[in-house]
């Protein structure tokens, strides 16, 4: 038996997982809590599944991995005391304030594979120099959700390549922070973690980790962005490779061979590279899934259970449509003005069963485009999450576009993930090990092909005429 520990910090709840690698990937216990806005609660959220984990250990653990959800941090003073809450990454910040980092540097987006929002940390730290001068001044330190995590466990403050890119002050490899642009923003270098690259571990465990239920001398690893990290545990690794990764949020990940930066920013898309640094990646992402699933749940009673015992052998096509965007579209086709709408009239079931057909057709139209910036199809697509397993028409759904499919057994694929990326890069198991999947097999519900076309239909339309990517023959 070979343990590792893998800590998952997303944006709902905080995951962690006891896994053994020895034959095979196998989750032995997994813990779940509220991840809270407070980053001294939050350590102390992740320390106590940790802990709850270690506890049901039979033996040493190996190695400890950390993903995270990006964009995320909370300012520090010199004893790395927290000033703010956790700024999270779907936080409202002015547009001003990106515009003014725009301002001072063009070309920002396409040289750093990030799109123009007002996520990443360079427009949060220009907010808060704005708004807070006062306490832009005290901060010491600027640490992202993983990074206060490792530095718990280690005392280092370290981050790895797919988060550092995600701040917007990291080049497009991340492996460097961009000291021109810190030195116009007016943030000391040292302010940032340490940037570490793949395969280099944060640290070795100090008396800190005692809190986790760990001893000293574990090698500990930021393992990177959560989705990045569920896809390569899924098998996501090689051009062609394709994962879906169903939490709050959704995001489409492509691994390709080069991807033209300024058309994928353009289209919505962040470019970056996979957490072993071995190919590239592009990154669609939409915040309407579980997020989106649990507000109609709250207008429209008994929408997950009805979609949870849906047979995908027997899925009945709804003829309604709805545009899946609450909060505007990220991508493609970037936009903030779009709204959350159903199109034509039904009842309970025929406006659930279209509301998951419409987030399935979303994702599919981000793959595809994802695909074209690729320049070639998908050749394979690994779907990550518990919401894929909790609403079983999910993945059959999925699968009808034409892509050989597979789901992961793991419900919390991204702290086993990160527990399997820190085992790799500690020589406990092999590099091509990856979390168990099983074949999908494609729903057949006649109409679905019609569905799809009348979903992109409605999203042209509702933008005015701006007409999205229809995969050409031989893409699908």
């Amino acid at each position: 038996m070979t343990l590792v520990l893998g800590l998952d910090i997303g944006s709902t709840s905080t995951k962690a997982a006891l896994v053994d690698v020895h034959a095979g990937v196998r989750v032995l216990h997994l813990e779940h809590r509220p991840t809270p806005s407070d980053p001294r609660a939050l350590v102390a959220v992740a320390a106590d599944a940790a802990r709850c984990c270690a506890l049901r250990a039979s033996s040493p653990i190996a190695a400890v991995g950390i993903a995270s959800m990006a964009e995320s941090g909370a300012v520090l003073d010199a004893d790395g005391a927290p000033l703010t809450d956790l700024l999270r990454w779907d936080r409202a910040v002015e547009r001003a304030h990106l515009d003014h980092l725009l301002a001072l540097r063009p070309g920002l987006p396409e040289t750093t594979g990030v799109p123009a929002t007002t996520k990443p940390a360079a427009v949060g730290l220009i907010a808060l120099r704005a708004e807070q001068p006062a306490l832009f001044r005290a901060m010491r330190h600027w640490a992202g959700a993983a990074d206060m995590v490792a530095h718990a466990l280690t005392g280092e403050r370290v981050l790895d390549h797919t988060l550092a890119v995600r701040t917007m002050l990291a080049g497009a490899d991340g492996d460097a922070w961009d000291a021109e642009l810190l030195d116009a923003l007016g943030i000391a270098s040292q302010t940032l973690p340490a940037l570490r690259a793949p395969g280099e571990p944060a640290g070795l465990t100090d008396d800190g980790a005692a809190a986790f239920g760990l001893p000293r001398g574990i090698a500990v690893h930021v393992a990177g962005h959560d989705h990045a990290v569920g896809a390569w545990a899924g098998g996501a690794r090689q051009p062609g490779d394709a994962a879906d990764s169903l939490g709050t949020a959704e995001a489409v990940v492509r691994v390709a061979e080069h991807i033209d930066r300024a058309d994928a920013v353009t289209a919505g898309f962040a470019v970056s590279r996979t957490v072993d640094g071995a190919a590239r990646t592009v990154l669609g992402g939409s915040r309407s899934c579980g997020s989106l699933l649990a507000r109609w749940e709250a207008e429209n009673t008994g929408t997950i259970a009805l979609l949870a015992d849906e047979d995908p052998g027997r899925w009945r096509t709804s003829e309604l449509t709805v545009l899946p965007y609450p909060e505007g579209r990220q991508c493609p086709d970037p936009d903030p003005a779009a709204v959350l709408h159903t199109l034509g009239d039904g009842d309970h079931d025929a406006r659930a069963r279209a509301l998951l057909q419409s987030l399935v057709s979303h994702a599919r139209w981000m793959r595809e485009t994802a695909d074209r910036l690729a320049g070639s199809p998908s050749t394979s697509l690994v779907l990550l999450g518990s919401l894929a397993h909790r609403l079983r028409a999910w993945p059959a759904l999925a699968a009808a576009a034409g892509v050989p499919t597979r789901l992961t057994h793991a419900r919390e694929p991204v702290a086993a993930g990160a527990a399997l990326l820190a085992a790799v890069r500690e020589n406990a198991v092999s590099e091509d090990a990856t979390l168990g999947a099983q074949p999908v097999a494609p729903a057949v519900a006649p109409g679905l092909d019609d569905a799809h076309r009348r979903f992109l239909a409605a999203v042209r339309d509702s933008t005015g005429g701006g007409a999205p990517h229809r995969p050409e023959e031989g893409e699908r």
